[in-house]
């Protein structure tokens, strides 16, 4: 079935990708001005930056990069985290226009429409098939990592649709060589790092990688002027339009206050995906969701990978039958990607493997481990903590990449790898199923009826209505109501650090206008960093010292999320002197319509971030007690 691509198919594909994006979050459309999907944790953390952007460029005709208000009294350089441009700066009228939840909301349903068009796109030129087309822009589309980072909050990750365009014009530029290409092609990098750091990472991989496989062989190319113009332009525009963001990172960078920490392998590791993440039903399905909940542990924040059987199954077909430079070159940009997907050491089910050796194997594994990791690696990772005593982990290449690379060790959760490898199956499903639909003596209805089948096949697999992380409500918690009451300019104090160090508690802020000696992101100001340290042991003396020198007026203590140290907390409160307890509010629960998270049992494989002691931080209404220090 080989079509001729119009404006009206190209719309008419696009409105049908929003349609389909409103279904697979629902209920999100009944609520799209009050909530955000999924629970409380990172989607907060966006919605504040989305405000803060138009606040700060539209409302006090400010600079954005910094926040005076938050990590009180040193303020907040955002390039310490995800600035998300090509989120913050281009929704800028949305936020305007409608505030800055529907902003979020709208924002996360383009992203699916741009995957969509861009994967569409992208294989209808390798393909020149429009149909075949259609069904990669699906599968891309509705993809569970996709769909998996709509709960999570991740917006920046959300941004997977200019990736496609990326390869669309280096393929471009690698067939014709044009000026017009390389701009395009920097263009849209430009874009995709601009979304996330991560993406500029993975992107320049990807771009690189196939353009060496692609471009095979490289006489011609290294030959022609015409080729390394527009390289050139690529290059330099990709720099201009990174450039907003990337050098406030850098002058952060060279001032040290972008944290260097030797980790242990132990948290490296845990960043791995699973081989069974990419082949095994999706938790996320309404049918099958729960039962693979129980039968199969992992990080719902960051694994959910798999890759559709059709999707898979096309995508194989294409690598057997139809041999090409474009093939050959998917195919191993997808191999490489699916490694690094992998992480440092081989896992199943969220955990590491683990092969029982005598002890003798055992010592001598371990102390090569030992030398590789520390005293010979560029970047050092404590291998003690990932050892078990006769038994050894089976090490795969991204921990070469990680130890021995500039700047890989910036990169944290390596299954985010696998959004390259849904992308490749995607195109290569495109090129199968135009192989398929192109077989003689087969009628056009035959051929339609194929389509139509395989088209709901893959919608099917990758159902996710209702949305199964449910919905957060986004306003004000009672404490917030009561602060923003509160006359005059002071700052707030919240404890303990796992509640303060999470969106909701950034985005109160906004709530209730006052400034926070907290805030939340990649990376803390230094200078916030070491005086944190004073509150390790509150409420003693030293921080109790530490929290008036700071001029800090109120201090909300979340008693609840101390979890199972919440009463010895009340205790030591009740029994400090200098403290004035001056109210207690009891929080209004945020989540709800959630079909998922309330099964995943607690394990290494759920982000600390998503517990707090043996309490579900999701789950958990607070008891928030508002102090004052006295003399």
């Amino acid at each position: 079935m080989r079509c001729t691509r119009g404006p009206a198919i190209v719309l008419f594909f696009a409105g049908g990708i929003l349609l389909l994006s409103l279904v697979m979050t629902y209920p999100l459309v009944t609520d799209i001005s009050g909530s955000v999907p999924g629970p409380p944790g990172d989607n907060f953390e966006y919605v504040y930056k989305l405000w803060w952007f138009e606040h700060a460029l539209l409302e006090k005709g400010q600079s954005p990069f910094f926040i005076p208000g938050v990590f009180y009294p040193f303020g907040y350089e955002l390039a310490l985290s995800e600035t998300t441009l090509a989120n913050t700066i281009l929704g800028l009228p949305l936020t305007a226009a409608f505030g800055e939840v529907v902003a979020f909301n709208l924002l996360l349903l383009w992203s699916f429409v741009l995957a969509g068009l861009g994967a569409y796109l992208l294989a209808e030129y390798l393909t020149g098939s429009t149909v075949a087309a259609i069904l990669a822009g699906l599968i891309f589309a509705f993809l569970p990592y996709r769909s998996g980072h709509v709960g999570t909050g991740h917006l920046p990750l959300m941004d997977t649709g200019w990736l496609p365009f990326v390869l669309l014009y280096e393929e471009r530029l690698i067939r014709h060589a044009r000026r017009r290409e390389g701009l395009l092609l920097g263009l849209f990098y430009g874009l995709l790092a601009l979304s996330s750091w991560y993406y500029a990472y993975m992107g320049a991989l990807v771009v690189l990688l196939y353009g060496l496989l692609r471009a095979r062989p490289w006489r011609a190319y290294v030959r022609s002027a015409q080729f390394w113009q527009a390289i050139l332009g690529a290059g330099v525009t990709a720099g201009l339009i990174m450039a907003p963001a990337l050098l406030p990172l850098l002058s952060l960078s060279l001032r040290g206050e972008i944290a260097r920490t030797t980790f242990s392998l132990r948290y490296i590791d845990q960043w791995s995906a699973s081989i069974g993440d990419f082949f095994l039903p999706s938790i996320m399905h309404p049918l099958w969701g729960k039962a693979m909940v129980a039968l199969y542990p992992q990080n719902i924040h960051e694994n959910l990978l798999y890759l559709g059987a059709i999707p898979s199954g096309l995508a194989l077909y294409a690598v057997l039958h139809r041999r090409s430079k474009v093939v050959g070159a998917l195919a191993v940009v997808g191999m490489v990607t699916f490694v690094l997907a992998l992480g440092t050491t081989l896992h199943w089910a969220g955990q590491p493997v683990y092969v029982p050796v005598p002890g003798i194997v055992d010592d001598l594994f371990t102390r090569a481990m030992f030398a590789v990791t520390g005293k010979y690696a560029l970047n050092p990772a404590a291998y003690s903590s990932l050892h078990v005593a006769g038994h050894i982990v089976i090490p795969l290449p991204t921990l070469a990449l990680y130890l021995f690379l500039p700047f890989f060790n910036a990169m944290r959760v390596w299954a985010r790898f696998g959004l390259i490898v849904g992308l490749v199956v995607a195109l290569l499903a495109g090129v199968g199923a135009a192989a398929i639909l192109r077989w003689p003596r087969r009628s056009f209805a035959a051929r339609a009826t194929i389509a139509g089948l395989l088209a709901v096949g893959i919608l099917f697999e990758f159902a996710t209505v209702p949305y199964p992380f449910g919905l957060s409500s986004v306003g004000p918690q009672p404490v917030d109501e009561w602060l923003r009451a509160q006359p005059g300019d002071f700052a707030v104090l919240m404890l303990p650090p796992e509640k303060a160090w999470h969106g909701p508690a950034l985005y109160a802020a906004r709530e209730h206008g006052k400034e926070i000696a907290y805030g939340y992101g990649t990376y803390m100001p230094r200078a916030y960093r070491a005086w944190q340290q004073h509150l390790a042991d509150f409420p003693d003396d030293e921080s109790l010292s530490a929290i008036r020198e700071a001029g800090i007026r109120y201090i909300l203590v979340g008693l609840k999320s101390y979890g199972d140290g919440e009463q010895e907390m009340r205790q030591r409160l009740a029994a400090t002197t200098h403290l004035h307890l001056v109210a207690t509010f009891k929080e209004r629960p945020v989540l709800r319509d959630d079909r998922l998270i309330n099964l995943v049992e607690s394990s290494p494989a759920v982000p600390p971030t998503e517990m707090i002691g043996t309490v579900r931080y999701a789950y958990l209404v607070d008891e928030i007690a508002v102090y004052e220090l006295t003399d």
